[in-house]
């Protein structure tokens, strides 16, 4: 029992990170120490194994699919996503500046904690670390999409969020902001909580593009990490420390978009240095969110390391 309460404060961890857009869930899972195992059970799981479950053989069925551990996790995740929801909406709107310091911190510290998991840094670990930060720095400075509402946008964004959250560095939050569904996803989960059919919809299309993704990724992301787990790690340490610019807490905004409801909102931003005999900057709000996002990875890990140990 107690393993389990300390599984479901992992997916509690990795549900909070997939809501924001700084740290993914898999990041999370690795510095948890339950990454592999959770790759290992997604790649297990086949329909004749989910019918077998209303079979005689259930109890073996259920302990090859390591259903506790996945069924606890996902409770988890769950749990902290329609929690964390309500809240990380609010913030973005009344306090955005020491938000994007918190996700600053979340990153660079994620960045470091990957870059220890690295067990021997050569040319090519370097070579792929350089192209992670590359990709990653690219991707930050490409023009958000303004999204779409048709279903399958939404499913297929489902498809590609999902296989974010579970590699490394790469944030499911972060490419949802680039898709131009990161408002319908937050949206979707508050209008489940006021019991609206049509968040319930959006919520269900994505769920089943994340999915199918899932499943289609989950083999060829164990066998990286079977075969070269050190590249991946190396290329997902530079994807973090690229993805930095996109969080940098001060910007200004380039261009703007009209929205559905025919409000303008931004588009695209330019990062600027704050202005320190400004109180808008809100320096000191952005410094402590900042070291307190530094402090709970280092503490999470260390309390994980423990429990793992």
């Amino acid at each position: 029992m107690q393993e389990y309460i300390v599984v479901y404060f992992k997916g509690l961890a990795m549900g909070a990170a997939d809501v924001v857009p700084g740290v993914s869930g898999g990041t999370i899972a690795l510095i948890t120490h339950i990454y592999e195992r959770l790759i290992k059970a997604i790649d297990k799981v086949s329909i004749t194994l989910i019918l077998q479950l209303f079979s005689s053989n259930r109890k073996a069925v259920w302990q090859s699919l390591d259903g506790s551990f996945v069924l606890t996790l996902a409770l988890g995740v769950i749990t902290s996503i329609m929690l964390a929801s309500s809240w990380v909406s609010c913030l973005l709107t009344n306090y955005p500046i020491p938000l994007w310091a918190f996700f600053f911190g979340l990153i660079l510290a994620s960045a470091f904690i990957l870059k220890n998991n690295v067990s021997k840094w050569n040319f090519i670990a370097l070579t792929m670390m350089v192209i992670g930060f590359c990709v990653a720095f690219g991707i930050s400075l490409i023009t958000p999409n303004t999204g779409s509402d048709s279903l399958l946008y939404l499913f297929l964004c489902g498809v590609l969020v999902v296989i974010a959250m579970i590699l490394p560095g790469i944030s499911g939050a972060f490419i949802l902001i680039l898709l131009g569904a990161y408002e319908t996803a937050i949206n979707s989960l508050e209008k489940i909580k006021s019991f609206e059919v049509e968040g319930l919809v959006v919520f269900l299309v994505m769920a089943s593009g994340g999915l199918v993704g899932l499943k289609a990724f989950a083999k060829i992301l164990r066998w990286l990490f079977t075969q070269h787990k050190n590249i991946v790690l190396a290329g997902m340490t530079g994807f973090l420390l690229g993805s930095l610019y996109k969080v940098w807490p001060w910007k200004k905004v380039t261009s703007y978009y009209t929205n559905s409801d025919g409000l303008e909102e931004p588009l695209t931003t330019a990062v600027v240095l704050p202005d320190l005999a400004n109180p808008d900057a809100q320096i000191l709000l952005a410094f402590t969110a900042f070291i307190t996002a530094l402090f709970l990875l280092y503490f999470l890990q260390k309390f994980s390391f423990k429990g793992h140990g």
